[in-house]
């Protein structure tokens, strides 16, 4: 009995009816080969699993994740069936194992040199965007409390936080608030100049911390990112503000 592989790999994924996989079942009992492409599908299953594990945790490169937030929503090929749901995570998977080993490793690198999930810092972006609109509501906790600030934050991420002083860049401490970006809380501390443009930094824990400042523009808004002591920071500024790169290399000797 011929098995084709989407069909074993249905079967792998517990998508077939009782009558189909009664079928592999059999045909798995009385064939030494078959049951061998099976455990070689649970190897890549396996292998797939834990590089997905392991990229979740790097950062996506700014200039991918632009694209993908920019791009426009694909139009499917009419009468094109659709693969099969296990398939296609394999096939995805492979895809990226091959640009994470095929590239030489550039994919996968420059994962480690850039910030902190893409994704968080499209949000903390989005985010930027409201509250600087705000006046009376800017921020959670005002300066006033900067001790319980940094009590509440430090026990919220898990990592310490510290407010730094930026008074050397014309920086005053407004107060802070708590975020959620990729699904993990973040800290926004917010600053603000005489003109009254604001300034944030913002700080998400993370078990693999950026090596060296980045930067980045992204929803017209300047970013510097760096990482420490199992976080990562991003400095967010408006686009063009010439001294962020100054503020974020002071701000990362204080925290």
């Amino acid at each position: 009995m011929t098995i084709e592989p989407e069909k074993l790999s249905a079967f792998l994924d517990g998508e077939l009816d009782a009558r189909e996989t009664a079928e592999i079942e059999a045909a798995l009992a009385a064939d030494p080969a078959l049951q061998a492409e099976l455990e070689a599908l649970m190897a890549a299953d396996e292998l797939a699993v834990a590089a997905f594990e392991d990229m979740a945790e790097e950062p996506v490169p700014m200039a991918l994740a632009s694209a993908i937030r920019n791009a426009p929503a694909p139009t499917p090929a009419a009468n094109t069936p659709a693969a099969p749901r296990g398939a296609f995570w394999r096939i995805a998977a492979v895809a990226l194992l091959c640009l994470g080993i095929g590239g030489g490793g550039g994919f996968l690198a420059g994962l480690g040199q850039a910030p902190a999930s893409a994704g968080w810092l499209a949000d903390i972006a989005d985010y930027h965007s409201v509250y600087t609109g705000q006046v009376r509501h800017l921020v959670e906790v005002p300066a006033e409390e900067s001790e319980h600030i940094q009590t509440w934050l430090t026990a919220t991420l898990g990592r310490d936080v510290a407010i730094p002083d930026l008074s050397e860049h014309g920086l005053t401490f407004e107060g802070a608030r708590l975020l959620v970006a990729a699904g993990k809380p973040v800290s926004q501390l917010m600053f603000s100049d005489e003109s009254g443009a604001l300034v944030a930094l913002c700080q998400i824990g993370t078990d693999s911390p950026q090596a060296g400042f980045e930067t980045a523009t992204l929803e017209g808004f300047d970013m510097v990112t760096w990482g420490a002591a199992g976080a990562n920071f991003v400095i967010v500024g408006d686009e063009g503000r010439s001294d962020l790169g100054a503020i974020a290399a002071s701000a990362a000797t204080q925290v």
